[in-house]
């Protein structure tokens, strides 16, 4: 396990904070840390008093970069529809939650780590926050929502783009293609956070939640059949000759660092 996810709350608002285990490397995703991340969210969904939750990580280095590579090595056609789902499950459970959801990016949003900040209710990003789908480099699927997600947020075609280069856009373009609510200088982030934050606790909870639900219904159809094409589009990708070798090349990359 590479990444830890803890939970703890201050006052009216909840923190999920993303949390290295090993310095050395980046935060990423793996059946543990989803598990921990899925705790958290049963946790908050029981808080009848919480009013926000702020998605944050710990780490200098990264927000989520993505699958743990430990997670990659096991993936074939026969499993990888239960990784996609698992994931799906829990961000779908993330972005249902009853209050406004901030996912607070300060380096490193790449492949599941940017689907899972588009699975909030808004980005709000350091200036050095770097965002990417790279999947098809490894020649794989976004699995987590992000052939919706990111279109819907910022257009299918700067989302082909994004999706067809793999290429890391900043913060300023990411504010440009309306990706991220807010870009702050880095020292000024937790700033920018807490004033959003207070415009949210001004005002009446009940129909925050209300809108919020009648928002999201919009989506959840399409949404919902987007689960069903990554699943069945990464069974079908995990078999390939292709994907097989961009991974082992990864893989091998790896193992020289």
């Amino acid at each position: 396990m590479a990444t830890l996810i803890q939970y703890e709350k201050k006052e009216l608002v909840g923190y999920i904070t993303i949390i290295e285990e090993n310095e050395r490397h980046p935060c990423t995703l793996d059946w543990d840390s989803l598990a921990m991340l899925e705790n958290a969210i049963s946790e908050i969904e029981k808080d009848r008093e919480l009013r926000a939750v702020v998605l944050q990580s710990a780490s200098p280095k990264s927000f989520i970069v993505g699958a743990n590579i430990n997670v990659l090595k096991t993936l074939n056609a026969d499993n990888i529809q239960d990784w996609v789902k698992n994931g799906h499950r829990i961000f779908r459970r993330l972005q249902a939650l009853p209050v406004p959801v901030i996912a607070k990016v300060e380096k490193y949003a790449l492949g599941g780590g940017l689907e899972l900040a588009m699975s909030c209710d808004m980005i709000l990003a350091s200036e050095e926050a770097r965002f990417a789908q790279p999947e098809a480099g490894l020649g794989v699927m976004p699995g987590w929502g992000g052939s919706y997600r990111l279109a819907n947020l910022i257009g299918l075609n700067r989302a082909k783009e994004m999706f067809f280069t793999g290429e890391q856009i900043s913060a300023a373009q990411a504010y440009e293609w309306g990706l991220v609510n807010h870009v702050y200088p880095a020292d000024q982030l937790d700033e920018g956070v807490n004033t959003i934050l207070e415009g949210i606790l001004k005002n009446d909870g009940k129909v925050l939640q209300m809108t919020k639900e009648i928002v999201n219904t919009h989506n959840l159809r399409e949404l919902t059949q987007s689960a069903y094409e990554e699943a069945a589009t990464s069974a079908v990708v995990m078999s390939s000759e292709s994907t097989l070798g961009r991974l082992k090349a990864f893989f091998d990359s790896r193992k020289k660092k």
